[in-house]
């Protein structure tokens, strides 16, 4: 296998491009009278690529503001102030407006990236990514869900609130990375669990309160490496009389007693023993969370995948490089938000649609280039149809042009993003100060809070410590984060399931609570270290400087309680 190391053109970390990685480039890169139009190998690393891509979505910030088209009030991820045209989503779908109304010729005179964004700012954008919604209004990139509540990321779940990257749950409250739970709360990396409470990679289980890495096991609290246990509290085992004896004078329903024991917990799991990777049903896999996948590298936080790289939160896919957010798709190539996508580059939220080419929000398309907002349409470039044979002829004129501009094979520059850094998920996952975004290219949008309103204000210090004395006066104050400073209301239907959990009233705002619970989630890199058992090499999401022991998968199973 030939492969070069380069220097990234911004950051100027080493990485490899590999003879597989040019033959999926060749793959991917458009055709046209047979001949195959070269997408160039990446300057940057796939870092700052990832950085790149991910300015341009936008998943927890959520405004108040009117639709351009109607002037109704609506929720939209793009705030009033935004240069954009925005729609409500049935405004949006609807037939009052068609993206051909917006075709350009191109400009051979000008850089293609400037005719593009001349382009997005002048096509509606859909001002929220919600599909078929009950009663789910506060939710972004959410799909098919009944009663739920400043959801994100989220498909098929019901009666649940501030939950993400998550697919059918019910009564969940907070959680993450989560799939088939039921009334749990703070969970993480979890699938298949039942009243559990601040658990993270935990499977099959019922009854459990901060506990990781147990597998079918039920009524446990602050264990670790447990499997198909019962009646364990911090790895001791108890009879059911004294678990339950035990469990009452813990007193999990007052603040200070559960905030006590999640400190307790997390001191602990120091010392416990670690996989060096929560990757399930791999072959020839580097990377973390990955469930039924062979031949991926460097991936993370996905399933059902095949001949895949650098990529995270796909599904159902194969061959798939440097994407975020996708899912039953194949031959794609530094995408972001697409789904049942074929064979295409640089596209933005781009579904069930082929052979697509740097274009943003289009849907049931194919053979576009430099589109957005087209539906059902062929063979368009800038929102203008073509005959099959003009686009043919018009594509290679593009590429050559593009490679003049130095624009051809790079993912569109941050200027084009319709959202500030700070309102991305790149600012999430590669933080920046508002100095250090804008100096680096970054537009920051600096957005004053929404604060809710409420009859009085109160400091999160002065709610009652049991849940016990919380009376209904609650639902009718805006709470000041102890952390933050940021005002947050209670809702009455977490209020109910704080009380049916016996679960005290949280004291920080719901956007301090997920970047806490981001905090226990190991960063998306592979480091080499060795085994602390056998010393065999590992590549695993712990930094050699760390103090936890990390164990390969033989030895790790040894540790098994």
């Amino acid at each position: 296998m030939n492969q070069m190391s380069k220097n990234c053109s911004k950051c100027n970390t080493p990485f490899e491009f590999t003879d597989e990685d040019r033959a999926f480039l060749e793959k991917v890169s458009p055709k046209c009278d047979g001949k195959t139009l070269a997408i160039g190998e990446p300057e940057n690393c796939p870092d700052c690529r990832m950085q790149q891509k991910m300015n341009f979505r936008n998943e927890r910030h959520l405004y108040r503001r009117t639709s351009s088209l109607s002037g109704n009030g609506m929720i939209s991820i793009y705030h009033e102030s935004s240069p954009h045209r925005v729609y409500h989503p049935d405004e949006w779908w609807g037939n009052k407006w068609e993206g051909t109304d917006y075709e350009k010729d191109f400009d051979f005179s000008r850089p293609f990236f400037d005719q593009f964004k001349e382009l997005l700012l002048a096509v509606p954008r859909i001002g929220l990514f919600n599909v078929n919604p009950t009663n789910s209004e506060f939710c972004q990139q959410a799909y098919n869900n009944k009663n739920c509540y400043l959801c994100t990321v989220i498909t098929e779940c019901e009666d649940c609130m501030y939950i993400s990257h998550a697919n059918k749950n019910t009564d969940c409250f907070d959680c993450d990375y989560v799939q088939n739970c039921q009334l749990c709360f703070g969970c993480l990396d979890s699938d298949k669990l039942y009243n559990c409470s601040d658990c993270q990679s935990c499977q099959n289980s019922s009854d459990l309160v901060f506990c990781y890495d147990c597998i079918g096991c039920d009524n446990c609290f602050g264990c670790f490496g447990l499997r198909k246990k019962q009646f364990q509290i911090f790895n001791t085992q108890y009879s059911k009389e004294d678990y339950f004896k035990q469990l009452e004078e813990l007193g999990k329903g007052k603040f200070s007693k559960f905030d006590l024991y999640r400190k307790k917990f997390q001191e602990a799991l120091i010392d416990a023993p670690q996989r060096e990777s929560w990757s399930l049903n791999t072959v020839d896999c580097v990377g973390n969370y990955l469930i039924n996948a062979k031949n991926c590298q460097m991936c993370f936080d996905s399933f059902e995948i095949q001949d895949c790289k650098n990529c995270t939160w796909i599904f159902e896919s194969h061959d798939i490089h440097d994407v975020y957010g996708l899912g039953k798709s194949d031959w794609l190539y530094n995408c972001l938000g697409n789904e049942n996508a074929h064979t295409g580059a640089f596209n933005t939220f781009v579904s069930d649609s082929n052979d697509v080419y740097y274009s943003d929000c289009c849907f049931y398309s194919s053979n576009l280039f430099g589109c957005a907002g087209l539906r059902n349409k062929k063979f368009h470039i800038l929102n203008k149809k073509y005959t099959p044979d003009e686009y043919d002829q018009m594509i290679p004129r593009i590429v050559e042009h593009m490679k003049k501009h130095g624009e051809w094979g790079k993912f569109p520059p941050a200027d084009l993003a319709p959202f500030g850094y700070d309102e991305s998920v790149a600012h999430e996952n590669f933080p920046l100060t508002k100095d250090k975004a804008e100096k680096d290219g970054f537009v920051w949008a600096g957005h004053a809070e929404q604060r809710p309103s409420a009859t009085k204000i109160v400091p999160a210090k002065d709610i009652p410590d049991s849940i016990a004395d919380v009376t209904d006066e609650i639902l009718d104050w805006a709470i000041e984060c102890k952390t933050s400073t940021k005002l947050f209301k209670i809702q009455e239907k977490e209020l109910k399931f704080y009380r049916t959990a016996k679960l005290p009233i949280p004291r920080q705002h719901p956007d301090q609570r997920y970047r806490n619970r981001m905090d226990k989630r190991n960063p998306r890199k592979m480091y080499e270290r060795s085994c602390t058992e056998c010393k065999a090499k590992i590549l695993t999401t712990f930094d050699s400087t760390r103090p936890e022991k990390v164990f390969c998968e033989k030895c790790y199973l040894g540790k098994l309680y």
